[in-house]
């Protein structure tokens, strides 16, 4: 069937549920006989930007299909937006393309009017040519790469996430999402979409193509600067390649995309440790040391289209190893390192060959799995080592999307392979790394930065660094550092401003400005290097499992924005709170703490109180993600905005408190450490939002003249006491409280209250 034909039964399907006239608010006729035609005509003066979700079409934009530029085709972009979704009549559409349906059409706007190969050739000025597989999105303007209009964005780099159930389209969301209603300890596997260009490798140009972010990239090295992305190359998409006689003009493409992924953790793990810990070669060449199946798959749904990436259901996230048909155990190596209940494998300078941490707290003793967890002399027991410890697998894992196009195998010889990620849970679905990163860069004062984040949230497309080298079969060039950017289809001419002000996209993103990107370990992807110093992106530096890593992350204060939640005040560690989960969230309110592990409860005796609190080492987080305890039911709520505030709210509560940072410099490892522990003075015991009906609030705006509105947070916070083990259970760590104080936020005032005092009140730009 014919791409006009295709889209026109799109157009006949979606034209009696409001679509047709929504479309001729803006002068085309989606039922028109002549469909082509009607979709080639100039009706730029009959474009309503105006209407819910057209603000940002381009301004560039006057035909319904644009050949060749998805952005400028009135039709692609009301199809493929998340913010069309009100109809002429002002109501809601009560349906919308599928994923397989907006396929068509995107193929449709590069295959309305097929260039031949070599006009092709002439836009790409002599410069190297290749088909190069992307991911990519359509997104609102202001996620784009030139933030001008609504665009579709790609990088060579894509990210799906493992879950427990199959994958879910919404298609008025235009994209995934990971809850399932009936069950809160249940994620959906989100995938990621591929698709193969002709590529042209140029050096970056902000006006041109972007990168994203430009000049932006996070510098790892300190003492090395990073060179600028006017200097660095990218592959530019400029024409889509797709099966058929409508793509190139003469040619009939047959294309094909194959999906490779590896997880080898367990395999570097016994190459770091050594024979001693039981294992070698050709074992730990063979599976679950090293496994490629059970990872992800190319999905079979029709209503999905071609090449979309779906990693594989699996009932739990982690499962115990099993290798010839027998628990696969290892030898924990005598006095070696640890962190915690955690053994570590040290990196080298920032590289990690090997998971950094690995779960060695379960004890296969005459066939039964003894559980050290139970062992008050449990930390002893790791230190000592000499015990056969279970293995644990992830069905996380790195691998490369390769394209196959043999009539074009001579004429476009050289392939570029995608770098693919299968990845951990993000349990904060709605807030990404970028977004967290534009509002923190340009808005805070650098005063008041300090009390945020360790480092600056840069997203994982803000590093320039090779893909995994490692992956031989992949064909990836250590020098080719821009794989995780992000880029447009390149304009002659700088687009035009629309109109910014649009809602966000709440969906899982694909691309890696929504992934992490600080590697220490990682929560995305980690980091390895070259004999020779060159870094490189690698999965296999990553927990082992990857719940192993998700505690510390979480631990350690949100080393991960957006990505890991901030557990730092479930547990009796003295890490400071960046980003405060509230009470429910943590479960010391409730029964939903995003980890399965329940925060810290108050004990009061007499006129003194305490605090209980899970001890770090006994949190077994691989314990809880095989009894599926974990849960995105309250994090997933939680948006840019939301997590912003939180961050905000929190830093001026320390302000508040007398935290003084005035003379620390966060960019100095030293000074860093001290800002740690001046905010660690300062204890959260209660984090909640609250209504302006709250008698306690009530009483302390009587008290200081003063009103809060919109969002009010509460905060109790206290100094840690004596510190001791309760007598019933060696898993808790008991601290006596001192010098509670309790304040209400809103982000303008803050009411604040010792034990024993009243209240008291402050601009929070006047602490």
């Amino acid at each position: 069937m014919s791409l006009i034909e295709q889209v026109r039964q799109i157009c006949n399907r979606l034209a009696e549920h409001g679509w047709r006239d929504l479309f001729l608010q803006h002068g085309l006729d989606i039922s028109a006989a002549d469909l082509k035609q009607e979709l080639l005509k100039d009706i730029h003066a009959k474009i309503n930007r105006k209407l819910k979700g057209f603000e940002d079409f381009s301004l560039e934009g006057t035909r319904g299909i644009e050949p060749g530029h998805p952005a400028r085709s009135l039709l692609y972009h009301a199809f493929a937006s998340p913010n069309v979704i009100i109809g002429a009549n002002g109501l809601e559409l009560n349906a919308f393309p599928t994923l397989a349906e907006l396929e068509m059409v995107e193929n449709y706007v590069f295959g309305i009017e097929p260039p031949s190969l070599l006009e092709i050739r002439s836009r790409a000025d002599g410069a190297d040519l290749a088909l190069v597989v992307f991911a990519s999105e359509y997104r609102p303007a202001p996620e784009t790469v030139h933030r001008k209009h609504a665009d579709l964005c790609f990088s060579r780099t894509g990210l799906a996430r493992v879950g427990t159930v199959e994958p879910l389209y919404h298609p008025k969301n235009r994209g995934f999402l990971p809850m399932v209603e009936e069950d809160e300890h249940a994620f959906r596997v989100l995938p990621a979409r591929y698709s193969t260009y002709i590529a042209v490798k140029r050096r970056g140009n902000e006006n041109e193509f972007g990168p994203m972010r430009f000049n932006k990239q996070h510098e790892r090295d300190e003492n090395e600067r990073e060179e600028s992305d006017e200097k660095k190359y990218f592959w530019v998409p400029l024409h889509k390649i797709f099966n058929g006689t409508e793509c190139i003009r003469d040619y009939n493409l047959h294309v094909k995309l194959e999906a490779h992924h590896v997880n080898e953790k367990l395999r570097r793990i016994h190459l770091e440790l050594g024979q001693d810990a039981s294992w070698s070669e050709p074992d730990i060449s063979q599976s679950p040391f090293y496994f490629t199946e059970g990872i992800a798959e190319w999905s079979d749904n029709l209503d999905l289209g071609s090449n979309v990436l779906t990693p594989i259901p699996h009932p739990k996230f982690v499962e115990p190893a099993q290798y010839n048909g027998e628990p696969l155990t290892f030898k924990v190596p005598e006095n070696h390192e640890h962190f915690y209940s955690s053994l570590l494998i040290e990196n080298d300078d920032g590289s990690r060959r090997a998971p950094e941490y690995v779960h060695v707290r379960h004890v296969l003793e005459n066939g039964k799995c003894v559980n050290l967890n139970n062992n008050p002399d449990m930390i002893d027991k790791i230190k000592t080592g000499g015990y056969k410890a279970l293995h644990y697998i992830d069905y996380t894992g790195d691998g490369w999307i390769e394209v196959e196009c043999r009539e074009l195998a001579n004429q476009v010889p050289r392939r570029r392979a995608a770098y693919s990620l299968v990845t951990a849970p993000d349990f904060f679905i709605n807030c990404d790394q970028r977004e967290l990163l534009e509002w923190e860069q340009p808005s805070v004062p650098a005063s008041l930065k300090k009390y945020f984040w360790e480092v600056d949230p840069f997203t994982l497309s803000d590093n320039r660094i090779a893909a995994n080298i490692e992956l031989k079969e992949a064909g990836f060039d250590k020098n080719d550092d821009t794989m995780t950017a992000i880029v447009s289809l390149p304009y002659e001419q700088l687009p035009q401003k629309t109109n910014l002000n649009v809602t966000e996209t709440t969906r899982h993103s694909y691309l890696p400005d929504a992934a992490s990107g600080v590697f220490a370990p990682g929560w995305d992807v980690s980091v390895d290097s070259t004999p020779d110093g060159v870094e490189f992106l690698a999965a296999y530096g990553l927990g082992s499992p990857f719940p192993e890593d998700a505690k510390l992350c979480a631990a350690l204060s949100t080393f991960w924005p957006a990505v890991a939640p901030d557990a730092a005040r479930t547990f009796d560690k003295s890490y400071p709170t960046v980003s405060p989960l509230t009470d429910e969230e943590i479960g010391q309110v409730g029964k939903l703490p995003w980890d399965g592990v329940p925060g810290p409860q108050i004990i009061k005796k007499g006129d003194e109180e305490f605090v209980d609190y899970p001890a770090l080492e006994y949190a077994d987080y691989v314990d809880n993600a095989l009894e599926n305890k974990y849960s995105m039911a309250l994090t997933g709520k939680v948006d840019v905005r939301e997590y912003a505030a939180r961050v905000l709210n929190m830093a001026y509560v320390y302000k508040a408190l007398g935290v003084d940072l005035e003379n620390l410099d966060r960019e100095n490892d030293e000074q860093r450490m001290e800002i740690s522990r001046r905010k660690a003075v300062w204890t959260i015991l209660s984090f909640q939002k609250v209504s302006p009906s709250s008698k306690e609030l009530q009483d302390a705006q009587t008290t200081t003249n003063a009103i809060l509105t919109g969002t009010i947070y509460r905060f109790v916070v206290y100094r840690k006491g004596e510190r001791s083990i309760p007598d019933d259970d060696f898993r808790k760590v008991r601290f006596k409280v001192e010098d509670k104080v309790t304040l209400f936020i809103d982000g303008v005032n803050i009411l604040f209250k010792h034990r024993d005092t009243k209240w008291d009140g402050k601009d929070v730009n006047k602490l």
